[in-house]
């Protein structure tokens, strides 16, 4: 896939012979911007149609940081509910990380308002007792992974924050990369159950104290959201997380971009092996779930053991 910026290349769209905006490597074709627009759209909306991603939910809840991939989360599921008359609202999460996270909040605020969709934001040293930056400080004697923290926090903050609100779910912006990073990840670490609920609609065991996932974006690459957020006029931050360079993934990242470098179609062709591995997963653990749901005796939010996760890494910060 190669973007072609303002158009100054000589490329042009296979459908209307017009300047092309973008070179689909993997569908060995070239799209003007009338033309990609509407094959984004129309793949979004297969999506939600397919995997019934809105079906029976009066209130959905996006989980908007500020960045592209949110934020044309946010947009298009505005468009797609609005005449379902389905409440949608909006909810971010300050992680506490100076210099970052104040960009992409102004962002979340400013597309709230012009779309009119109520935003709710969270923030870690209420929830948790401690921001992202404070957390680093007490952490990196040990060398202990950033997102390990952020991630558990920032899932428990946000299934907390969608129940009192009464969201039915909550959508979240992953795109067709972060799908791969997650599937090869969970796959490296042995972790087939991480690996079985991570889909377009997560979750395997149904439980009331969860609130459901959905990713409407979950087959669009990275590139073409950036391109497609571009492109429709949408105010999203650039900038990434300064600790992003810390976590597994930023390695795994960095494997896939090389591959789909070198072999157009590889990030496609992972993710049909995912969404084959993943439905046989899935089964299996319908079947024979792993653990029995119960609610933590610390926080009372569901979990599969005592502690869940979240009361237990904020028990080693308080050591």
């Amino acid at each position: 896939m190669i973007l072609l910026g303002n158009c100054m290349s000589d490329t042009y769209c296979s459908i209307c012979n017009t300047k092309a905006v973008i070179y689909l490597s993997y569908g060995k074709r070239s799209l003007c911007k009338k033309h990609f627009l509407r094959y984004f759209e129309k793949r979004v909306k297969r999506t939600v149609g397919e995997f019934g991603l809105v079906n029976g939910a009066d209130h959905l809840g996006v989980a908007l940081s500020g960045g592209k991939d949110s934020v044309t989360t946010l947009c298009l599921l505005k468009e797609i509910t609005s005449p379902m008359k389905k409440k949608l609202t909006a909810i971010t999460i300050d992680e506490g990380i100076k210099g970052y996270k104040n960009k992409t909040i102004r962002n979340a605020k400013e597309i709230c308002e012009k779309l009119k969709v109520p935003l709710h934001i969270i923030n870690f040293k209420k929830e948790i007792g401690f921001t992202m930056d404070e957390i680093m400080k007490k952490k990196r004697k040990k060398r202990e992974v950033s997102c390990t923290y952020c991630g558990v926090f920032r899932r428990w903050i946000l299934n907390k924050a969608a129940k009192e609100l009464g969201i039915d779910r909550i959508a979240v912006g992953h795109n067709l990369d972060d799908m791969i990073q997650s599937f090869l990840m969970n796959l490296y670490r042995n972790e087939p159950f991480r690996l079985a609920r991570f889909g377009p609609k997560g979750g395997i065991i149904e439980d009331e104290g969860f609130v459901p996932r959905i990713r409407p974006l979950f087959r669009i690459p990275e590139k073409e959201v950036a391109l497609y957020a571009l492109l429709k006029g949408f105010k999203f931050t650039l900038g990434q997380c300064p600790y992003l360079e810390e976590g597994f993934r930023h390695v795994i990242r960095s494997q896939i971009n090389d591959l789909e470098s070198k072999y157009p179609g590889t990030k496609f062709k992972l993710f049909n092996s995912y969404i084959l591995i993943r439905e046989i997963l899935n089964k299996s653990f319908k079947e024979k779930p792993e653990s029995k749901i119960s609610k933590c005796k610390s926080c009372g939010e569901p979990t599969s053991t005592d502690l869940c996760k979240k009361c237990e890494l904020l028990s080693s910060l308080n050591v």
